[in-house]
């Protein structure tokens, strides 16, 4: 294999800037980098929320952005913009560029944006978490020779730099003990590791969910090899707001964060509202219902036992992913040279959520530390916990085999 033709992305240096991870998918987006904080006319203050529609694991977004949610929380005089993006690296960059004030996105890029220092970030909460079923996805072509994970020693391999895949695919190599030099790591977005895919051009892929989904059972050209939970490496959403946001207009950050509790309760309870209100995301248009089910709730049928998704938006009570987000996805990204350092303690903020939940918890009829728990019966009983108080402590999240 010609070394030309190598994209080194684990052999990075020690001495690589953080900005080179926020900013190596910064082509991906898809929404307008305008509508600052405070930019809007008059005295309205615009609050800029970046957001993956192709990434499953942080739906509630989408539930916030297309139903009335956040109106009932927000302060008299702000706003919400809604800005998409094709990754969260994307999400990252803006935040740290000043363009986005919060963002919904995976575990290293959420990471990655509380380490930058341009425009400081803490991170807020989760954005639910699974075990290896929503990020940490590898597929291939459907008359592929490739059977197990082992099989792609040789091979080129489509990931996304700076993405959650990227942190997955390191772990894996690392547990089937596969040199970085024995494999040809292609660095693309999503949607071109799949048209590449399709068209011969690479031979694995690993992506996240529902485009996964799309290309496995809606277009019928992929199939599933193996999921992070083959190797206990869970993944995880993550929710960074700015300092500037948390500490100068905090009753807004509380106001996103209690419909952030509240969406991820609809994310959970209530299925056919969320595939309702996720059927109008312009970007989706092309995913049919059945497939959008599968990104989000159903399975993939390749014989790992475990829930497709874990509802969950306070990582100290959610021990697993918690321990993920600040201390083994931390050190191992700074091993692998994705960070400089690893985010200082006071990067992480989880005291906003909990006033946040304290105040909400006397003005609903529904439980603001249990995505499953109401006074009402729940339409599709998914036991699902919004701070995940129950969550088993298992193993430990650090991606070993």
């Amino acid at each position: 294999m010609k070394d030309n033709h190598r994209q080194r992305l684990a052999g990075v240096s020690r001495g690589s800037s953080r900005r080179r991870f926020l900013r190596g998918a910064a082509i991906g987006g898809t929404g307008l980098l305008a509508g600052c904080l405070g930019s809007a006319s008059g005295t309205k203050t615009t609050l800029t929320m970046g957001y993956q529609p192709f990434s499953a694991h942080a739906w509630e977004a989408l539930v916030m952005k297309h139903s009335d949610i956040p109106q009932k929380y927000l302060p008299d005089g702000y706003s919400l913009e809604w800005q998409s993006a094709l990754q969260g690296a994307v999400i990252g960059n803006r935040i740290s560029v000043g363009k986005n004030q919060a963002g919904w996105m995976g575990d290293m890029p959420a990471l990655t944006t509380i380490a930058q220092t341009e425009t400081p970030a803490s991170l807020v909460g989760l954005a639910n978490w699974s075990r290896g079923q929503q990020c940490n996805l590898l597929i291939v072509p459907r008359d592929s020779d490739i059977e197990q994970t082992s099989d792609i020693v040789g091979k080129s391999i489509g990931v996304t730099q700076g993405s959650c895949t990227h942190r997955y695919l390191l772990r894996l190599l690392q547990a089937e003990g596969i040199s970085t030099d024995e494999v040809e790591m292609v660095d693309t977005g999503i949607s071109t590791i799949l048209a590449n895919l399709r068209e011969g051009r690479i031979a694995a892929g690993v992506g996240w969910e529902p485009s996964i989904a799309k290309s496995v059972f809606q277009d019928d050209l992929t199939r599933y090899v193996s999921t992070g939970a083959e190797y206990n490496v869970i993944d995880a959403g993550g929710l960074p707001m700015t300092d500037n946001l948390i500490n100068n207009h905090r009753k807004a950050a509380k106001a996103i964060l209690k419909a952030e509790l509240e969406a991820t309760r609809v994310l959970a309870t209530d299925h056919e509202r969320t595939l309702d209100l996720v059927e109008q995301e312009q970007d989706l248009r092309y995913f049919d219902r059945a497939t959008l089910r599968w990104g989000v709730y159903k399975d993939p049928p390749i014989g790992e036992t475990v829930k497709r998704l874990e509802f969950a938006t306070d990582y100290e009570q959610a021990k697993e992913p918690g321990r993920l987000m600040k201390e083994t996805a931390p050190a191992f990204l700074t091993e692998q040279g994705a960070l400089e350092a690893p985010p200082p303690p006071d990067r992480y903020k989880p005291e906003i959520l909990n006033e946040a939940a304290a105040e909400l918890g006397k003005s609903v009829n529904w439980s603001p530390r249990s995505a499953g728990g109401s006074n009402n019966t729940s339409t599709n009983g998914s036991g699902g916990n919004a701070s995940a108080q129950n969550a088993s402590e298992g193993n430990d999240s650090g991606g070993t085999r």
